[in-house]
């Protein structure tokens, strides 16, 4: 494991935690390509997949009494059994068409809020569940859930940190139930990649306390356009099946 193979993944973890702690969702869509580069696929997609839970957990630290127990009742419960059909159904569909609707609903999505007409199309709260059961399953089908559910969450008008902490708690449920997969199946990884993955879980914790200091000093509607941009991005790269 050379120095090279070391310092540009544990930099990119810093980077994607610190720019994404206010988005809900981006810290694998970063760091996993950056470790395909340096890293056999079996280890990029177990660390970072670790690191992904862990930093997630020290969200939940960090904001956990502004967790919503009401959306998580309402959305994120469902996401899981959505998150089980769609990893089912995605041998046995095409995916790729799948990428493009789902690119240009978040589109529309993140538009819907950057341009100010959330506050005028707000989704009844009565169908949160039907959200909750749709995200789940295109996430596990296209592996792009974090994009879903954050689109899902601008759609209730809630401080920022609420937002940072349901999203948080929700991919955990989720990282969760799919780890211990990866590690049955991969059962040397984690023992023989131990050093890298603390520096980098450790650098994706820093990353976090940084971005944590740049969300107290944004207003609210400033942290909306950021998500929301964000969201937009993501729509058009699966639109246009870059990713």
């Amino acid at each position: 494991m050379t120095e090279i193979n070391i310092l540009i993944p544990v930099v990119a973890a810093f980077l994607s935690a610190s720019l994404t702690l206010m988005t809900g969702f981006g810290l694998a869509t970063i760091l996993t390509p950056i470790f395909l580069i340096f890293y056999d696929v079996k280890i990029a997609i177990l660390i970072v997949a670790v690191v992904h839970l862990m930093n997630n957990l020290l969200k939940v630290s960090l904001f956990g009494s502004h967790i919503s127990i009401g959306i998580l009742k309402r959305f994120g419960l469902l996401t899981l059994v959505g998150a089980l059909i769609g990893a089912f159904l995605q041998g046995r569909m095409d995916s790729s068409i799948v990428k493009v609707l789902l690119g240009v609903s978040l589109i529309f999505l993140g538009l819907k809020e950057a341009v100010g007409f959330g506050e005028k199309l707000r989704l009844p709260q009565k169908i949160d569940f039907i959200g909750g059961f749709l995200s789940g399953i295109l996430g596990g089908f296209v592996g792009n859930q974090g994009a879903i559910r954050s689109a899902y969450l601008l759609n209730y008008n809630i401080p920022k940190e609420t937002f940072v902490a349901t999203a948080a708690i929700i991919a955990s449920v989720v990282d969760v139930t799919r780890i211990p997969v990866y590690i049955f199946n991969n059962k040397d990884v984690l023992t023989d990649n131990a050093i890298l993955l603390l520096i980098t879980t450790a650098s994706a914790f820093a990353g976090t306390f940084a971005g944590k200091i740049f969300l107290k000093k944004i207003s609210l509607k400033t942290f909306k356009i950021y998500v929301a941009a964000t969201i937009v991005i993501i729509g058009a790269l699966l639109t246009f099946r870059i990713i």
